[in-house]
């Protein structure tokens, strides 16, 4: 028998609005005030769900370090952080993905997965633990050493997410790409909430340094993760970095705002081997984004990314061979690739908040693209969460997403997805 989702997301809505009214009429104590002066490089609590802020030099050493003990024998200071996250996924359509909401995981018409029927998962692999080290504010040259990582795997293996030492004004090892812009992220709980966001993480060496009160710069030569070639004819050898990609970066910020401007470039390779067609050719990226704040209750935000040759990039589709085609003759040809997202919070009162994000992506795919590879999707969230404290907070979230293929299959599937957080 198959269970109807309407009468039980309008059950939990009335729930919650019940909850709400009850909420504003209690509260009478004063609520911490978050701050949103950027120019002091502050991003409130709970705005963002990467919390540790990529700092260098001087924004670094003047940087206050709360919860953090004395390593004693040393000059340094050492902090444990993390949080423990536990989902309950109500999947409506049968999306391929129990863990995540991800446009390449929507079944389309043609696919054996079209016409799925839903499923339920609890899970609580997003769950992350990190080390954070940092010398004495005394010390001559600022230096950090971050270490985290999250059980979303394959059988809950734990797994890397971010490990780099900063060293004065330079950044080494693994982290987000110079050209991620998490700020244009409003706080989702589906953990693919930013599928239209370009960036990532790899490992890097990046220069960043503050250029004033308003203004920074970023510099970064990063490994060039996914490489991207669609080979639908067979022909022999493989896709292949033979240079890094080179990423600068320009952050603008002023009292309650910021604006970022990046671009990016690098080469997609070829390597036939012996017997097979060697090709290689440029790829150009260009990101515009930003955070607005509206008063102190709500913020609107934007990324935009346009990029020949760089569609991996587009974190929906990172691994879909979505960077360039090898042609019959052996010839790389580059797709370009855009991706917009627009998004937005709201305080309702101090405990209860919601978030909406829309991202859409898309490629301009050649014809020998194959057939059920992503060509285009969107995928909209809207939440409702209630921070109990500074460390605990719940909410529910409806999600709905469309993909088309190239082969112009189309899909579109919608899911409901409830968390309970507890942070350090």
């Amino acid at each position: 028998m198959r269970i109807s989702v309407l009468p039980n997301v309008l059950v939990i809505a009335v729930f919650l609005c019940i909850h709400l009214t009850e909420a504003r009429a209690q509260e009478t104590t004063q609520p911490e005030k978050d701050t949103i002066n950027l120019d002091q490089k502050i991003v409130p609590h709970g705005d963002i769900r990467e919390k540790k802020r990529l700092s260098t030099g001087e924004e670094l050493t003047n940087a206050d370090f709360p919860g953090s003990w004395p390593m004693f024998g040393t000059d340094s200071r050492m902090k444990i952080g993390g949080y423990v996250k536990t989902d309950v996924i109500y999947d409506i359509n049968g999306s391929t993905d129990d863990t995540q909401f991800l446009m390449s995981t929507i079944p389309v018409r043609g696919e054996p997965e079209y016409g799925n029927e839903g499923y339920i998962n609890l899970m609580a692999q997003e769950t992350r633990f990190n080390i954070d080290v940092r010398n004495d504010k005394g010390s001559k040259i600022p230096l950090n050493l971050f270490i985290e990582g999250d059980f979303f795997s394959e059988g809950n293996r734990f797994r890397l997410r971010h490990a780099y030492v900063v060293v004065g004004d330079f950044i080494i090892g693994q982290t987000w790409t110079t050209l991620s812009f998490l700020e244009a992220l409003p706080f989702i709980i589906d953990f693919a909430s930013g599928d239209a966001l370009f960036g990532g993480r790899s490992a890097q060496i990046r220069y960043q340094k503050q250029l004033s009160k308003h203004l920074k710069l970023a510099l970064g030569i990063e490994k060039l993760s996914f490489l991207g070639v669609d080979n639908p004819n067979d022909l022999p050898g493989k896709a292949s970095a033979q240079l890094p990609l080179f990423a600068t970066r320009l952050d603008y910020s002023w009292g309650n705002g910021i604006l970022f401007l990046g671009s990016s470039i690098g080469q997609i390779r070829w390597d036939g081997g012996a017997g097979g067609p060697r090709s290689n050719t440029a790829q150009l990226s260009f990101v515009i984004a930003g955070r607005q704040y509206l008063g102190e209750n709500s913020y609107v935000t934007w990324n935009l990314s346009k990029s020949k040759g760089g569609g991996e990039n587009i974190m929906a589709f990172a691994g879909s061979q979505a960077n360039a085609v090898l042609t019959a003759d052996g010839k790389l040809e580059t797709m370009p690739a855009t991706s917009i997202l627009f998004g937005a919070m709201h305080k309702w009162s101090p405990k209860w908040s919601s978030n909406f994000s829309y991202a859409y992506g898309w490629l301009d795919v050649p014809e020998t693209r194959e057939g059920f590879a992503l060509q285009d999707g969107g995928i909209a969230h809207l939440n409702l969460i209630y921070r109990y404290s500074k460390n605990i907070s719940a909410g529910v979230e409806f999600i709905y997403g469309e993909q088309r293929t190239s082969n112009e299959a189309y899909g579109n599937a919608r899911r409901v997805q409830m968390m309970m957080k507890f942070e350090l």
